[in-house]
């Protein structure tokens, strides 16, 4: 398969598995313009094809996908919070996200990364886990996905637990602040874009034009 944004090669970037149904997720990564995909979903298209219907309607379209250039991507890896699988199908760059706007016949009328909202909490449960042995022990817990029949077992269950009430108040000390530096260096964890229809119409071959550039 290849990626969807610049037609290049994709590689298998992390794995995932679903213990709440048994089911593993893997996500793809393109080297090229570093958009992740995850594998096996809906036909990832279907976001963007859908904004540009509603963008027809003459309204801007305001989409918010998970930064995988962030600096929260980065630390952590297959245990990034953003990667809620198999619900996130994308897991954009500002180049990819770009590329995918221009292939569809959109343009980004503001782009911006917020200080606030689920990218703190992104970035607090990545943090946090690098110190459970359940990635987001405590996100799933709270959403009931996440029970100590489903988990590696009662031990296991129980020392996140612990390690989950300690540490959530001195990790967000952390969390907080870091994300905040990481959106001024614009490596925050969510990408925010107001969409419209683009002047002229998407190219229909090839995905990517090299010779016009990123």
């Amino acid at each position: 398969m290849n990626c969807p944004a610049c037609g290049e090669p994709l590689y298998g970037w992390v794995k995932l598995d679903d213990r709440s149904t048994g089911v593993s997720y893997v996500v793809d990564r393109c080297e090229e313009c570093g958009l992740g995909v995850t594998r096996g979903v809906p036909e990832p298209d279907a976001v963007f094809a859908s904004a540009r219907r509603g963008a027809g309607r003459g309204t801007a379209i305001e989409m918010r996908l998970p930064n995988r250039a962030s600096w929260q991507a980065g630390i952590g890896g297959d245990r990034w919070a953003a990667l809620e699988l198999p619900t996130q199908r994308l897991h954009v760059t500002p180049r990819s996200l770009a590329l995918l706007l221009r292939r569809h016949g959109l343009e980004a009328l503001r782009t911006r990364q917020p200080a606030t909202g689920r990218n703190q909490m992104w970035m607090w449960q990545t943090l946090l886990n690098g110190f459970t042995f359940h990635p987001n022990f405590a996100r799933d817990v709270v959403r009931r996905r996440l029970r100590p029949r489903t988990a590696r077992g009662w031990p296991s269950f129980a020392i996140d637990a612990v390690v989950t009430v300690l540490a959530a108040v001195p990790i967000a000390l952390i969390a907080i602040p870091l994300e905040l530096l990481a959106v001024a260096a614009r490596r925050g964890g969510e990408l925010v874009v107001s969409v419209g229809l683009a002047e002229a119409e998407p190219a229909t071959a090839p995905l990517y034009d090299r010779s016009r550039g990123s």
